[in-house]
């Protein structure tokens, strides 16, 4: 049955009330720009009347002081007329010597501006002479009346605008978007659950707008509720058929318990497991240490009792093979200790390190083991600086940059690199072109005594390790990526500054 309910009168059209916002916004920000303008005019007209008292006083009153001194009452006359006639000057006042005046008043003149008095000299062979004084009011009458007329123009042009505009927003509105509305409105409204089919269309050309999502959004919630409907039906077919089945599922349940606790006996004899396994590790150190061990001491003792049956050769061999031998005991002892060092120092002064530079030095380190496997190492251009401990770096550098030329195949290429990560910290590192690793392996790289490759590598197991253990101390992580275009990327981050 389709849900139907009143629609309830439109007491006010959307397109109306943007309308109307829109022209009240308008309305406001004419006013201001209306107010800002009329007191710029007012600014400058003032500016302006201000400037005739320097009109007068370079104009007139060297033709004024010329007259007093010879009276000539006509051309005193006639140039306060003059003075009179310029614009915004309301009233004049020129008294002589004999403190006769000479006045001329506006018929505007009711609001006075500004006042200014001369003093008037006549200059006869370099000697002034007063000849009498001057004073000239200005007025604001005609600068209010042509503000005022300035402003209504402005205020009527806007106003005239403002409707036009308002007139064909509302024609545009309720022809572009309310007579969709209304069409999303009456599909609502007359949707039946029972012919969920037919989907909303409205009557244009798509345009990917915001009506476009809102039918699409429709249409999405039409075919979820298909789904929902369809789901719960189903459910209503499997809760019949779950009726007649609670006895089997009494016994299903019994059976699962009995599964779990299979499962908690397996998990036990996996804890046993992993504990016979750090027994291994053990066995494991123990033999990495005894075999080298044992070769060096039948090789000294071979020295010691057949030195002279033995060739120079041979005797150089034997040596070159205990130095081999006395190296790797060495190399896992210092693993060790440095696994032991990390774990036991406890606090770290860290600082802001140049981490480029810190490889730099590990493959400088490396260069002899590089030019062996004919390995081509280069970096990236950018390398932000990141808070660490420069001596664990450089071992975490030597081991990434180590196992790259190791497993990097034949000319290996190994490019180093660092990027910003967005938790704030820098993420460093190592990429190779090897074969990569499988993804069974992936899951125990960094764990202890594991070896990259067991048929290759002559390590102990402990280097990932290491760089675990360090880059955790330092307040990072590490991790390994299998790029798209083949290799490994080995990878660990440090706090930024």
């Amino acid at each position: 049955m389709p849900y139907s309910q009143p629609t309830q009168p439109l007491r006010r059209s959307l397109a109306t009330r943007v309308v109307v916002i829109t022209v009240l916004c308008a309305l406001l920000l004419s006013v201001l720009l209306t107010a800002l303008l009329s007191y710029a005019s007012y600014r400058y007209e003032l500016i302006a009347a201000h400037r005739q008292f320097s009109n007068i006083e370079k104009s007139y009153l060297p033709s004024l002081a010329a007259g007093l001194w010879e009276v000539d009452t006509y051309r005193i006359n006639t140039l306060l007329d003059g003075i009179a006639q310029l614009e915004d000057v309301g009233s004049i006042r020129l008294t002589d010597e004999l403190q006769q005046q000479f006045s001329r008043t506006h018929l505007d003149f009711s609001k006075p501006l500004a006042t200014k008095d001369y003093p008037v000299f006549y200059q006869v062979d370099g000697e002034q002479f007063p000849v009498g004084q001057l004073q000239v009011q200005l007025m604001s009458d005609h600068i209010e009346q042509r503000l005022w007329r300035q402003s209504l123009a402005i205020a009527l042009v806007t106003v005239c605008a403002l409707l036009l505009s308002a007139m064909l927003m509302l024609a545009i509105f309720r022809f572009a978007v309310s007579k969709h509305l209304h069409a999303m409105a009456r599909f609502a409204s007359q949707l039946d659950l029972n012919k969920l089919e037919q989907a909303l269309h409205l009557d244009r050309q798509p345009r990917q707008d915001e009506l476009d999502q809102v039918v699409d959004a429709i249409n999405r919630l039409r075919q979820r509720i298909m789904l929902e409907l369809a789901r719960r039906s189903e459910i209503e077919n499997q809760l019949n058929q779950q009726a007649s089945m609670l006895e089997y599922q009494v016994a299903q349940r019994t059976t699962d318990l009995q599964q779990q606790n299979t499962l908690l006996e397996r998990q036990s004899a996996e804890l046993a497991q992993q504990n016979s396994e750090l027994d291994a590790y053990a066995h494991t150190v123990a033999h990495d240490l005894k075999h080298p061990l044992t070769a060096l001491l039948g090789q000294t003792a071979l020295l010691q009792g057949a030195a002279s049956a033995l060739s120079e050769q041979q005797r150089s061999g034997l040596l070159q093979s205990i130095h081999s031998s006395a190296e790797k005991m060495n190399n896992i002892i210092n693993a060790l200790l440095m696994l032991a060092s990390v774990r036991r120092t406890d606090n770290i002064a860290t600082e802001l390190l140049d981490i480029k530079t810190i490889a730099a030095s590990a493959v400088n380190t490396l260069s002899s083991f590089a030019s062996e496997h004919n390995a081509n190492i280069r970096f990236t251009e950018y390398w932000p600086k990141a808070m660490g401990f420069s001596p664990w770096l450089e071992q975490v550098w030597v081991n990434y940059i180590s196992n790259a030329i190791k497993y990097g195949g034949e000319a290996p290429a190994v490019v180093l690199g660092a990027n910003e990560l967005p938790n704030g910290q820098i993420r460093y590192w190592v990429k190779d072109s090897g074969p990569g690793i499988a993804l069974e392996k992936q899951t125990a790289l960094f764990a202890q005594f594991n070896r990259l490759d067991t048929k290759k590598a002559d390590g102990h197991g402990l280097g990932l390790s290491i760089v675990a253990r360090i880059v955790q101390r330092l307040g990072g992580e590490t991790g390994y990526e299998a790029p798209p275009d083949g290799g490994s990327l080995f990878w660990f981050s440090l706090p930024a500054e």
